[in-house]
């Protein structure tokens, strides 16, 4: 039991001096991961703060562009409806050059069945013309056979006259 009991003391001595020794360690140990942690953190922070400021930037140019693709959208809004505007222009010039064509070609018909008449008129003119000429040539030998059988019972009328003096002295 003596054993024991110095066996015990022992024990009881020596457990602190080596929970001591053992907290030495654990403490360097402690100390050790603590500055490392800590550098470790410094190093995170510095990380922090750059991927920060990158975050700003990149949220600058994100408000940029947000702001460029609306006033982009603005004008191809603006685009479209000069383009609609444009097409319905174009439409209704489209419509008057359908209905000016159909017009044009109903005029050149009509300036073609014009001419087809005039050149019937001008065919007829000269025919009747030939005709009053062929007429007139005619009235004029008739006029000339009248003139000559006037002449003639003139004549005639004359001799008969004489005649009837004749037959009655």
């Amino acid at each position: 039991m003596k054993q024991m009991l110095i066996l015990m003391c022992v024990i009881a001595l020596g457990f602190p001096f080596t929970l001591t020794s053992c907290c030495r360690v654990e403490m360097t140990n402690l100390k050790t991961a603590l500055q490392n942690t800590e550098s470790e953190r410094d190093g995170l922070k510095t990380r922090l703060d750059t991927v920060t400021r990158t975050r700003d930037q990149l949220q600058d140019q994100v408000n940029e562009l947000t702001s460029s693709r609306e006033q982009l959208q603005e004008q191809v809004d603006e685009l479209t409806k000069r383009l609609i505007n444009l097409t319905s222009s174009r439409d209704q010039l489209q419509e008057q050059v359908d209905e000016l064509t159909e017009s044009r070609d109903a005029l050149q018909m009509q300036a073609d069945e014009l001419t087809q008449s005039r050149d019937a008129a001008v065919i007829n003119a000269r025919k009747a013309q030939e005709r009053i000429d062929m007429l007139t040539a005619q009235l004029q030998a008739e006029t000339g056979k009248v003139g000559e059988l006037q002449g003639q019972l003139k004549q005639i009328q004359a001799d008969i006259a004489e005649l009837q003096k004749k037959l009655n002295l």
